[in-house]
């Protein structure tokens, strides 16, 4: 069969909810028969792990939308780096690189940690708690407002507010989910501006206030100042939240796995790596070719889209032995996992995600004895994100 074959059905049914809670056996049929076609939304869909590392950190894919692209929702930050290419990527992240080197990254995760541990102090062993909220969210935020010198507080509009702007990522997006997603970054972006407008007459040391300084040196526009600013504080407790939270229902669900983390400190790193892999919160990234390109025997034209499905090269089994399984003898350096994307735009803030999600689990080592569910998990998934909105669990704490 080739591989350019035309075809009458979707390989990756982005609309079909049996595919979006659970897309692993159609991934492997993508992998298999189809590791690359046209979708019904004229996108050249990647599902392979070798495909996607070799194509997807080309120089010559962009980010950035053709003209001819309708602006949606997230055009609010079309200043950002999710939106340019080298060179103006790199000096727009270079700007806010050295607020997250590993030494000050301990320093914001600190934040999240006392934030943790406050909340285990007030609740009794066995009590149920919204974990994702309590232990997800709110440290994560509280870090990144950390590193910003922004207020930590009322982070849970924020985070409802993220969820509404993904759901415009969807290949699937309604006209009514783009137009709720507008609304949320004008209500993020509102909030963001009030709180510059306080910094201002009560400035700080964190990244905010150095934002503002190059804006009034005439270095950045009022627009990039608060376009940045809002992608970190609205996404700072959104994907590293759900990382918590899913090492939580893991954990919760294979306590033996928790044991292992507790007792052997030598694969925590190999287990929390694992996770990641496991479970991304974004599912795909997207580029469009700037130049002819040619993938098996698939002719790329320039302005053609690339979809590269992150979620599925994680659980490539060429590459992952047991794809669906937490091995923790795997080792961490084997392979790397794609959760955080590749090339120059590989996520600006997985290193504090990394950071606020091992010291969440070191503390749970420390502090819990079990997770245990005791209602109904609940998502909010697409074909291209994933977060959680309920994770009731009872926290067994230690004596």
């Amino acid at each position: 069969m080739s591989l350019s074959e035309s075809i009458t059905e979707p390989v990756l049914p982005w609309d079909d909810q049996d595919y979006v809670t659970n897309p692993y056996p159609w991934y492997e049929k993508a992998r298999r028969d189809f590791p690359i076609y046209r979708s019904d939304d004229g996108a050249y869909v990647l599902t392979r792990y070798e495909d996607v590392t070799r194509y997807a950190k080309l120089p010559s894919l962009s980010i950035v939308d053709p003209v001819w692209v309708p602006k949606g929702p997230w055009a609010a930050l079309s200043k950002t780096v999710l939106a340019l290419d080298p060179p103006q990527h790199t000096a727009m992240r270079r700007r806010s690189n050295k607020w997250f080197t590993p030494k000050l990254v301990r320093r914001w995760a600190e934040a999240g940690r006392v934030e943790i541990h406050r909340v285990l102090d007030g609740i009794s062993s066995g009590e149920e708690l919204e974990a994702n909220l309590h232990l997800g969210v709110g440290p994560a935020h509280i870090a990144m407002c950390e590193a910003l010198q922004l207020p930590g507080d009322d982070f849970e509009p924020v985070i409802l507010s993220m969820h509404k702007t993904m759901a415009a990522l969807s290949a699937v997006a309604t006209a009514e989910d783009n137009e709720n997603a507008g609304k949320a970054f004008d209500y993020l972006i509102g909030r963001l501006k009030k709180m510059l407008a306080a910094k201002r007459t009560s400035p700080g040391d964190g990244l905010a206030d150095a934002l503002i300084a190059l804006q009034d040196e005439g270095e950045l526009s009022e627009d990039e100042v608060v376009q940045t600013l809002t992608l970190f504080w609205a996404s700072g407790g959104h994907n590293p939240s759900y990382a918590v939270s899913a090492g939580i229902e893991y954990f919760a669900r294979h306590p033996d796995v928790f044991e292992t983390y507790r007792a052997e400190q030598d694969l925590r790193a190999a287990i929390i790596n694992e996770l990641f892999r496991l479970f991304p919160p974004e599912l795909s990234i997207a580029r469009y070719a700037t130049e002819p390109l040619q993938i098996h025997d698939v002719e790329i034209k320039p302005g053609d889209r690339l979809k590269f499905i992150l979620d599925s090269a994680n659980r490539d089994p060429e590459v992952f032995p047991r794809p669906d399984k937490l091995d923790v003898a795997r080792p961490p350096g084997a392979a790397q996992n794609v959760t955080f994307g590749l090339g120059p735009h590989a996520c600006a803030g997985q290193v504090i995600s990394r950071a606020e999600v091992e010291a969440a689990f070191n503390i749970f080592a420390e502090r819990v004895e079990r997770f245990e569910l005791c209602g109904d998990v609940v998502m909010d998934n697409s074909d291209r994100s994933r977060a959680y909105v309920s994770l009731p669990v009872k926290i067994h704490l230690r004596k």
